[in-house]
């Protein structure tokens, strides 16, 4: 609702400062150039294609551009020190949102004041109060003081809602991690051999193919093999020392922190089950589940 209005507000003072340029032309229409009329039909329709349409955030930004800076330009390009008027209205309008725009819409109407009535001190005086006093006028103190004390309170909200999104996500995790390693001790427990207990820790957990190989030495890593979607363990079992590799169906799982977690605990509890690999017998020597 609010952000609705403050469309409203910003696209109706734009109107104004269009239709009052636009009829500052029509007495001396015939002097008016090509350049002139370019801006003015830029303007426009910029600010009624950001009201009719929803636009990306830069539109938003080109259009505050056009403000302070395509508007000076024409009155400066007309000529025409009536021009100069129509200023009051964005400073007014920018002054009572984004003070920087307000006070650097009233240095150029006070420069363009300057170009058109320095030989008048009078008169350069009278429009500097003018544009002066539009600024200060507009510009609401206690207001904005408010409005700075609730966007410091939108910002530390907005802080301890992604606080507490981050806890969440956390505690999600743990909860996975749990629920996981639940499964582990349970198929563990209902197992009668390793290879069952790693077929179903296989099926669970959506792995494409398990083996356990003997290996010489462990250096206490996990490895991940993203190109081929390989997570290798090793553990040290009560005879000798073991790999346990899982080959993945998709390289993006080892991306899942919770699952390589669950399968490389996994693998580190076939040391409770399996005692080591039996010299002189070729079969013993890996075991695979595919």
């Amino acid at each position: 609702m609010i952000e609705k209005l403050t469309k409203d507000i910003y696209f109706i003072s734009r109107l104004f400062v269009l239709l009052s340029l636009s009829l500052l032309i029509l007495p001396n229409y015939k002097e008016t150039n090509l350049l002139q009329i370019s801006i003015l039909g830029i303007y426009a329709l910029n600010n009624v294609y950001i009201y009719i349409f929803p636009v990306p955030k830069i539109f938003k930004k080109m259009s505050v551009i056009f403000d302070v800076i395509l508007i000076p330009l024409y009155v400066f390009l007309s000529g025409n020190f009536f021009n100069v008027y129509p200023l009051a209205i964005l400073i007014s309008l920018y002054s009572t949102r984004k003070i920087f725009y307000g006070i650097f819409l009233t240095a150029l109407a006070v420069a363009l004041s300057i170009y058109y009535f320095y030989n008048s001190p009078i008169l350069f005086s009278a429009n500097s109060l003018f544009f002066l006093g539009i600024l200060f006028s507009s510009y609401n103190f206690e207001t904005l003081y408010s409005l700075g004390k609730e966007r410091k309170r939108i910002l530390k909200l907005k802080k301890d809602y992604h606080k507490l999104l981050k806890e969440f996500s956390n505690y999600e995790k743990e909860r996975r991690m749990f629920k996981n390693l639940k499964l582990v001790f349970k198929y563990l427990r209902e197992s009668k051999e390793p290879k069952e207990y790693l077929l179903k820790v296989k099926n669970t957990f959506n792995v494409k193919k398990v083996k356990v190989i003997p290996v010489n030495e462990i250096d206490n890593e996990v490895r991940k093999d993203f190109e081929k979607g390989i997570l290798s363990v090793n553990l040290k079992l009560e005879k000798g020392y073991a790999k346990v590799i899982y080959e993945l169906n998709s390289p993006f799982q080892l991306r899942d922190e919770v699952l390589v977690y669950t399968l490389t605990e996994a693998a580190r509890l076939l040391s409770i089950v399996v005692e080591g690999f039996e010299e002189g017998k070729e079969k013993a020597k890996s075991l695979t589940v595919s």
